[in-house]
């Protein structure tokens, strides 16, 4: 990572109301590039500090400061817009139309910050018939079309591993966010920027080469498993010490690489493999061929051997493997936050790097409210006594 401590959003303020992932996750990638992010959280969880501050919050909530609002109340309402009107955006993903029921939806939010960016998060979009539709991330996932093309070709469709739709959103909110704000500076735009996205949609960006084949030509990509029309050979294979490695070889230079380091050098020459139509026709006998030799090694011996023969593999990692490997190591791409609720944790670090002003963890997580005396009393001047009457009230 660089040396490099500048803030680079310096200046830039960000209203997080977000809940579980996609929300939070917005801000995040804009706090660890600076910004100052100022998380809303239920007053009724100030007293769960040590339920809440598990490793996910540590990760999540880094760089951020909290302050404890009930949105659902009127005056906690009145508050959450004297926020809006000191901020350049605002992020929230509840149900559409939650916000509007308790007096802060899209007219009250421009109202109290004309030049204000909404970024809204939800399952289906703030429009449309399925709007009020109840969507966790899996739903989006199969809606947005990725979980049907994915798994065997005789078996049920599967889920990938990670919540891709809730990741993909909040990569696209911070995005949205960084353009809007261009366009209002540089365009001196004087209205709200509202930005509509969900879980289905963000995945449905990732399609588009399928939507293409579909309207072009009516073909409906289905599951292959690990096969792919495009690269064979190409699948996982298993070492004779138990690990996993994608071999890939998309070219004729890359197949006969690989052959040579099979020590079958003339099998580029035998008719069913000797181009990729036959190589794809006869993929099981191919692979039949590679994953018996791949099962005579060892892992590092067969990484070995592949680096020498330049052949494109990839060890397939659980996160022991991540935390073990030292190229992964080296780039510093794990980095370790003292939490002062939960002790040492290591997450992710702040990505993408840039050379200059580079993301960095700035600050643990806060533990909700720890940030009322300097949000409420600073930044809005509201007088202690009035905190404690609005904290007695259930309001802060």
């Amino acid at each position: 990572m660089t040396s490099g401590h500048e803030r680079l959003l310096s200046g830039l303020r960000i209203i997080d109301a977000g809940q579980v992932l996609a929300g939070p996750f917005t801000s995040t990638l804009l706090a660890d590039m600076g910004a100052e992010v100022i998380r809303v959280e239920l007053p009724q969880l100030k007293g769960q500090t040590a339920a809440l501050q598990n490793s996910s919050r540590a990760g999540l909530q880094r760089n951020k400061k909290s302050v404890s609002l009930d949105l659902r109340k009127p005056e906690g309402a009145e508050l959450f817009k004297k926020l809006v009107a000191t901020a350049d955006a605002v992020v929230e993903n509840f149900s559409p139309g939650t916000m509007e029921r308790w007096g802060i939806g899209e007219q009250e939010i421009a109202q109290a910050n004309p030049r204000i960016i909404f970024v809204r998060i939800s399952g289906f979009g703030q429009t449309g018939p399925y709007r009020d539709r109840t969507s966790y991330d899996r739903i989006g996932q199969a809606i947005g079309g990725m979980i049907y093309v994915t798994g065997e070709a005789d078996q049920p469709p599967v889920h990938p591993g990670y919540m891709m739709g809730d990741f993909a959103s909040g990569t696209y909110g911070a995005l949205a966010i960084l353009a809007a704000v261009y366009h209002r500076d540089h365009e001196d735009c004087q209205e709200t920027q509202v930005v509509d996205l969900s879980l289905y949609e963000s995945i449905l960006s990732y399609s588009g080469p399928m939507a293409a084949e579909y309207s072009r030509s009516g073909i409906v990509r289905e599951r292959a498993g690990n096969v792919r029309s495009w690269s064979i050979p190409g699948d996982q294979f298993l070492t004779k010490d138990g690990k996993w490695v994608l071999i890939l070889a998309l070219n004729p230079q890359i197949f006969q690489r690989l052959c040579d380091a099979m020590e079958i050098p003339d099998l580029p020459l035998d008719p069913k493999f000797d181009n990729h139509e036959n190589r794809f026709a006869n993929e099981k006998e191919l692979h039949g061929m590679i994953r018996e030799w791949v099962s005579e090694f060892d892992s590092k011996e067969l990484y070995d051997l592949l680096d020498e023969f330049r052949v494109p593999y990839g060890p397939v990692y659980s996160i022991a493997d991540i935390f073990a490997d030292p190229h992964i190591a080296e780039r510093q791409d794990l980095v370790q936050i003292d939490d002062p609720h939960v002790g040492p944790v290591t997450v992710p670090a702040p990505y993408p790097r840039l050379s200059h002003a580079a993301g960095r963890i700035y600050n643990p997580a806060p533990g909700v409210g720890d940030d009322n005396d300097e949000i409420y009393g600073q930044l809005l001047g509201i007088s202690e006594q009035e905190r404690d009457q609005l904290a007695e009230a259930g309001i802060i």
